[in-house]
This record gives C-alpha cells, structure tokens and sequence, in this order.
C-alpha cells in the first residue's frame, strides 16, 4: 500500500501547527524571566482560564515576587530548571466581609524540575533552547493546593531570557 505524499504533509503540518500554536497562541499561564544566568527577574507572569477565580478570588491581586532560581542546561544535562516563589495579595472590597478577612496574602510557588530539550537553534548570533516538560506545578503554600500545566520553555542564551507557556491539565489538592 503506498501513502500518498499529500496525506503525510497533511499530517505533518497539522502536528507542526498545533506545537507552534501552544508555544505561541493562547496559554492559561504564560511566565518570562530575564537575566537568567546572573539573578533571575521576573517580568511577566500571567494566568488564565478556568481556575484563575481559586487563585485570585476577589477583583484584583496583586503579585510580590520573593525568590527565582534558574538552572540553564549544561554539558552533559541537557535540562532546564526554575523555580519561583510569590505572594499573592488580594484586596475584597466587599463591605460585609470581616475586616480581618479583607486584605490577605497567599504564598505560592511555581517550579518547572527537568525540561527536557527537543531543539537548538545556534546560527547568526542565536541560540536558542526549546524544551517540554511532563507536568510543572504551582502550588498555594496554605492548603497544598496544587495546579499542573503541560509546559513549553523556551530558554534564549543571548538575550539570558526564558518563557514559559503552558495549559492546564489538572488541579487538585492532597
């Protein structure tokens, strides 16, 4: 039996579509680090979809960040790793609200372990590191309330930033 050529671009680029909408299109948590490879800042950090109201319950949160680690890969290990740690302080300006209750602060900590890379590109003064991981988490420090999104990192080892954009899988809480 012979596979039409036209069938096996068909699937190819469908596939090559779909990974280059996650990395680039909608995401339900988008995060980018610069300088990297000195202190790690975090310069924007966005989550979305269907959980935000668990992680922000009120009308507005405002976002403290404490502690960012990044770990670029390496000869031998070929992985990148981060870790970023932040409060969350959300402000209810519902007046029936106990007066303790109406400012809070929830710690919370993002981490992505061992991003596998799957593709450098090193050519005309880029480099330019892809990788996916199984699941990374972000957890609420209080209850272990637990988030976990399917990731793709993208680490740029001349600008020292690395993104991240994931969609959520599943949360739960143990």
């Amino acid at each position: 039996m012979k596979i039409n050529n036209h069938f096996v671009f068909l699937v190819l680029g469908t596939v090559f579509g779909m990974s280059i909408n996650f990395v680039y299109g909608d995401s339900d948590f988008i995060l980018e680090l610069q300088n990297v490879n000195k202190e790690p800042i975090v310069s924007k950090l966005e989550i979305d979809g269907e959980n935000f109201q668990q992680i922000c319950p009120f009308d507005t949160c405002k976002i403290e960040f404490t502690n960012s680690s990044f770990n670029p890969p390496k000869l031998g290990n070929m992985t990148i790793a981060h870790t970023i740690d932040f409060n969350l302080k959300y402000n209810n300006k519902d007046v029936n609200v106990e007066p303790i209750k109406k400012e809070q602060t929830e710690k919370f900590s993002e981490s992505m372990n061992a991003c596998i890379i799957y593709d450098i590109i090193k050519d005309k003064g880029r480099e330019i590191y892809f990788c996916k991981d199984g699941p990374n988490s972000m957890s609420r420090n209080s209850d272990s309330k637990s988030w976990y999104y399917e990731s793709i990192g993208i680490y740029d080892a001349i600008k020292n930033t690395y993104t991240v954009k994931a969609d959520l899988i599943d949360n739960s809480a143990y």
